[in-house]
């Protein structure tokens, strides 16, 4: 049986897309329909990227979810690209996305979906 090995985290994913963009923190605002796998279908987009969401939180109310997510360590295009993934999802009604913290400067949030 071979030994236990320290794995080393991997270094931010650059955004090929958008090479000059700092990396900032986001937060995902998603409102859908309850069903029992979203969860795991909305952090999977993350989790494809190599990021780990900061903190995840979710609300069912009435057969509905709120789901908030931040994250951080991607660019804003990125961020972008991911919401718009999320809004194509099944059972996903709106996506709201804002920057956090200084990184970038936006007026107001980008609402991804309106449905």
């Amino acid at each position: 049986m071979p030994h236990l090995e320290a794995v080393t985290p991997a270094p931010l994913r650059h955004d090929v897309w958008s090479v000059g963009n700092t990396h900032c923190r986001s937060r995902y605002q998603i409102f859908a329909e309850a069903e029992p796998d979203l969860i795991c279908r909305v952090l999977n987009l993350f989790a494809m990227q190599y990021l780990i969401p900061r903190q995840v939180s979710v609300l069912q109310q009435e057969g509905m979810l709120m789901i908030e997510v931040e994250v951080d360590g991607m660019t804003w295009h990125r961020a972008q690209v991911i919401g718009e993934k999320m809004r194509n999802l099944i059972n996903v009604c709106t996506v709201e996305l804002e920057p956090i913290g200084d990184s970038y400067v936006l007026s107001e949030p980008v609402s991804l979906a309106v449905g």
